[in-house]
């Protein structure tokens, strides 16, 4: 740029004066624009490397909601060093996952790709995000719990270090992070991956963590809402094993209760790592990003009657009551409960206690890396980076599991598009739609799919050219071992 100016100031001063205004003025203007140049005080390129990140640390709560966190609302004390973490970078508001249950959403969040079929591990295909780190120069670790994840599922790929644990408690996880951490010999930058399962069902928090009694926040609507559906169980289930009214309160409390527990034990374990790069002088190096696979539900919206019936033809009766009619962990739905996840990034180049409130997704995690290191874009990513504290700027965010699938749209209009024989109807017929409006109804008590008929048909024709475009991996190779494993987690019943 200065050889230019430069270049314009020679070829102006050979020419012959005329004296005229206008060359006067050009002449002026040529000399004010290099004084600025030098003066005017900006970002070197060595500064601007300097604001970048050295390491990343990318930290995964599995089942974990937004709003049981304190910095997304949340009156009970459950996450004390995630506020933190929040309050030193920037925290996204409206973040959602990519699906209802861990596989397609951490596939999704490895690939940078949507996931619109029932993939049960890893597809070989994608380079994953692991793979482009440790190819970049990065030394890679990764640190998991959560057996789905395990070596059968094809998550390993890009992971130099790769401890897979057994439903490990947040503690214990934390301490084979900084076991590894604080160690290690290696003079490469580091990329870790951390994936706690701490709130996933069942929920049982140790004593140091189990600490949350009394009603749960929301107890006047879950309490009124078992008692208006009582009278619907008693004709499905007039069994007298079946649980009474009183304990199915009694429960949902509990179970409120100890997830919040699990979600303390999480973050311990947030504040445990965070400790370690503090300790090492690492953290200010350090890109930090936590987020969650997908959330829970914790009977706040009523569950398709498929499942309902399924427990009922297994049981004889309902053995929970009138819970058996609302959803209770993740499973087929789309309400913000499950679907709405914490997103916040800290660290170099992250403004400090900002909030976004624009949509954005699992999705954007690859490409804001990407870019945070300095990385070649990768132009089949799906999501947009949000470096620098960058808004995403998404009109709609899509997801697909258990073969439902949802749009929500920024205006906070959402289609969730469920199969047929969820609600008992012939299979390959059209699919339930089910239409909320979050702008006037948050808490999702109206269905407004046939009184606005128009949105849902709209949305739906969404759904579907966003399943066209996506990429397609078959999902009928699963290795034995990993259908053992989604088994006995719960995730898929019988030969599935």
């Amino acid at each position: 740029m200065l050889s230019f100016w430069v270049g314009v100031m020679e070829s102006k001063s050979a020419q012959p004066r005329r004296g005229s205004a206008a060359t006067r003025i050009a002449a002026a203007l040529a000399v004010l624009l290099v004084a600025v140049y030098f003066l005017v005080p900006r970002r070197s390129a060595v500064e601007a490397a300097a604001n970048r990140p050295i390491n990343v640390l990318l930290i995964v709560a599995d089942t974990l909601r937004a709003d049981r966190l304190a910095c997304y609302g949340y009156p009970r004390p459950t996450s004390p060093n995630i506020d933190k973490l929040a309050r030193a970078g920037t925290r996204y508001e409206r973040n959602h996952s990519q699906a209802c249950w861990t596989l397609p959403s951490m596939i999704s969040m490895m690939t940078g790709r949507s996931v619109v079929e029932e993939v049960k591990a890893l597809p070989p295909q994608p380079t994953v995000l692991g793979e482009v780190a440790r190819d970049a120069g990065f030394e890679t670790a990764a640190f998991l719990t959560n057996q789905g994840l395990g070596p059968a599922s094809g998550f390993q790929r890009g992971w130099e270090t790769y401890h897979s644990l057994d439903n490990e408690r947040a503690d214990s996880l934390a301490s084979s992070f900084v076991d590894w951490h604080s160690t290690r010999t290696d003079t490469r930058p580091w990329f870790g991956w951390v994936h706690f399962i701490d709130p996933h069902e069942p929920y049982e928090p140790d004593a140091a963590h189990d600490v949350f009694q009394g009603p749960r926040i929301d107890h006047a609507r879950i309490e009124g809402q078992l008692r208006a559906a009582q009278s619907e169980l008693e004709k499905l289930s007039p069994d007298p094993r079946t649980q009474s009214l009183e304990d199915s309160v009694a429960r949902a409390t509990s179970d409120s209760n100890r997830y919040d527990g699990e979600v303390l034990s999480v973050d311990d374990g947030v504040g445990a790592i965070l400790a370690e790069l503090e300790r090492s002088g690492e953290l200010e190096h350090t890109l930090v990003i936590f987020c969650a696979d997908h959330g829970e539900m914790l009977y706040e919206q009523r569950q398709q009657p498929l499942i309902t019936h399924a427990s009922l033809e297994a049981n004889g009766h309902l053995p929970q009551g009138v819970l058996e009619l609302f959803g209770h962990g993740h499973r087929p739905w789309y309400y913000e409960h499950l679907w709405r996840t914490p997103l916040i990034l800290a660290g170099p180049g992250m403004p400090a206690n900002a909030v976004r409130s624009h949509l954005s997704e699992n999705l954007d995690i690859f490409p804001t890396v990407l870019e945070a290191l300095g990385l070649p874009a990768r132009p089949e990513l799906e999501g947009r980076s949000l470096w620098g504290g960058a808004e995403s700027g998404h009109e709609r965010v899509f997801a697909y599991g258990h073969r439902t699938s949802a749009v929500i749209e920024s205006s906070g209009l959402k289609l969730i598009v469920h199969p047929p024989e969820m609600f008992l109807e012939k299979a390959g017929g059209e699919p339930k739609l089910e239409l909320h409006d979050l702008a006037s109804d948050p808490g999702e008590l109206t269905d407004l799919a046939q009184e606005r008929a128009d949105d849902a048909r709209r949305l739906l024709q969404e759904v579907r050219a966003w399943h066209a475009r996506s990429p397609h991996y078959g999902s009928d190779r699963t290795a034995e071992e990993q259908l053992k494993v989604l088994k006995k987690l719960g995730y898929i019943e019988g030969d599935r």
